[in-house]
């Protein structure tokens, strides 16, 4: 089994103004704290949610993970197909486990959609979507439960102990299972974190193209680091085609997309309208190219 794991190779609605600010808010740090977004957005159980002429665009946290899945379907990774499918798995549901529509939290206190870098909130986690993705994930396999519960020790890094008391028992649990569960495979830490960075990677690169931060005109900027401990950089060659250096997969040129409502709704008086008014809207889709 060892051998076996080691086969890895490489008070008013918000206005627009303000929405934006949002957006580009970790970016006045410098496009290295990118990273911060994956903890924020389980943290805050929230939607991607920019600013449209119409009203708000909204994305699911569900369809960025699968935008992320796609992108590591073609990713140029040897993997036996026993991990391969769960590590599929793990990177289009890890930030499942509630109904985003359906959570009062959701909306600012004027009801608006709350985005998920929206400053504010309690300081306490909200532990329940995290119980659920853990619940989904540990039955299907112990690697998806493995690579999920990495995913959470991930986010929740920055939180110090002792500020709540709930998480920290919550993290001290996850950390006991892990050990178990690479006892349980055979597998060692290094292959694990080889694997995980193969999650993040998707991850960040999926809601870098679901936020829109991928620079104009040809200007590169850093996704993150890969499996391969290379810092990967994407640009736009043209409109919604895309490109990254060094090019790390398995064919010249793909496609992939990433779904999305236009609610010309400003405020809500309740996350039941809010729900209501979602499931009512079409779906819309935006496709993208790769290109190497």
């Amino acid at each position: 089994m060892k051998k076996l794991y080691c086969s890895l190779s490489s008070n008013m609605v918000l206005t627009q103004s303000q929405n934006f600010i949002y957006l580009i808010l970790p970016f006045i740090h410098g496009i290295n704290c990118f990273n911060s977004y994956n903890k924020t957005t389980l943290i805050q159980n929230s939607m991607i949610v920019a600013s449209h002429q119409k009203g708000w665009k909204i994305i699911n946290q569900r369809s960025h993970g699968l935008l992320a899945a796609m992108l590591a379907y073609q990713y140029n990774i040897d993997l036996p197909n026993e991990i391969i499918v769960p590590t599929l798995i793990t990177i289009a549901e890890h930030d499942d486990g509630i109904a985003e529509t359906k959570e009062s939290k959701n909306l600012t206190d004027a009801g608006a959609p709350k985005h998920f870098l929206a400053p504010g909130g309690s300081k306490k986690t909200d532990l329940k979507q995290h119980y659920n993705v853990m619940e989904i994930a540990t039955s299907k396999c112990q690697l998806n439960a493995l690579l999920t519960s990495m995913h959470m020790d991930f986010i929740f890094s920055d939180k110090k102990p002792g500020e709540d008391k709930e998480l920290d028992a919550f993290l001290k649990e996850q950390s006991k299972n892990r050990k178990h569960i690479l006892k349980h495979l055979d597998m060692d830490q290094k292959m694990a974190d080889r694997l995980y960075s193969f999650v993040e990677w998707c991850d960040a690169f999926s809601l870098l193209i679901c936020m829109d931060k991928i620079q104009p005109e040809g200007r590169k900027m850093e996704i993150s680091e890969s499996p391969e401990g290379i810092m990967s950089q994407t640009y736009y060659k043209s409109d919604d085609v895309i490109s990254v250096d060094p090019w790390p997969f398995k064919t010249d040129t793909f496609k992939v997309f990433y779904e999305y409502k236009i609610i010309e709704q400003l405020q809500f008086k309740s996350v039941k309208e809010f729900d209501t008014v979602c499931s009512h809207t079409e779906v819309q889709r935006h496709e993208f190219i790769f290109k190497k």
